[in-house]
């Protein structure tokens, strides 16, 4: 009886932790996106969104091979490389979207059900040669203008912009800060997992202040002297200026 208890404790805590996330994807769409990340930080990146109608995993293409295990040690990725270029994860699995990262060494994560609202408009336009409708959303501090199909029937989106009647083949806010397109889009019969409980939940604001303390303050540095933790944080600084246009202008709008 002992031993049953203690199996019974072990499978609730593991489920309550979410230790193992799976989904089947039906589709795989690569988006090749513009970003805007800060002053003279232009970068020009493929992301990668594999889902089906309910559930999704949304990510920088090197981190999302490195997650779903489909690398090479030869063929050189390096979760760090991007660690500041867009390194948020994006997973929603039944109405909960969990926001995770590796923030130097710091494996955290943080959880919201919000959704966003949207407007439909009967304006349309041909995109890789797929006729989508217009759609318009207020969301983190921006304005979001969306082109969707409804050949596709995944309510799917780039980031955490999803909820239309089709999966969304561009998205961009009025700035054109960032700019998502779809490029490619194939159907996926490969189950996608993931391993949840190795990053801390944090509250948003936690999250985001962990992240930011890590990647622009000695925070992750604390056996350095003085002298070394006056240089480095003034190399962060400039650091900074190249990541001050976050995608989330007002996080918590």
């Amino acid at each position: 009886m002992k031993n049953f208890f203690c199996v019974l404790l072990v499978y609730i805590y593991l489920f309550a932790n979410g230790q193992k996330i799976e989904f089947e994807p039906t589709i795989k769409v690569t988006y090749n996106t513009n970003l805007n990340l800060g002053e003279k930080n232009m970068k020009n990146k493929d992301f990668i969104l594999v889902g089906n109608s309910r559930d999704y995993y949304f990510a920088i293409d090197n981190i999302y091979r490195y997650d779903s295990g489909n690398y090479t040690s030869s063929g050189g990725i390096d979760t760090k490389k991007n660690s500041i270029i867009f390194n948020d994860r994006i997973l929603k699995i039944n109405n909960k979207t969990t926001i995770f990262t590796i923030a130097v060494n710091s494996k955290i994560r943080y959880e919201e059900y919000e959704s966003l609202q949207w407007v439909l408009y009967s304006d349309t336009k041909i995109i890789n040669g797929i006729k989508c409708q217009m759609a318009a959303t207020n969301g983190f501090g921006r304005r979001w203008i969306a082109y969707f199909s409804k050949e596709y029937p995944q309510s799917l989106g780039p980031y955490k912009f999803n909820g239309l009647p089709g999966l969304i083949l561009e998205l961009y806010d009025t700035k054109n800060d960032y700019h998502f397109t779809a490029t490619k889009i194939e159907k996926n019969s490969e189950e996608f997992e993931f391993n949840l409980s190795p990053f801390k939940l944090m509250s948003k604001k936690n999250y985001l202040q962990s992240k930011y303390n890590m990647e622009f303050t000695v925070a992750a540095f604390p056996d350095m002297d003085e002298d070394m933790r006056k240089q480095t944080q003034e190399m962060l600084d400039k650091k900074k200026k190249l990541f001050n246009n976050p995608l989330e202008l007002k996080p918590f709008e």
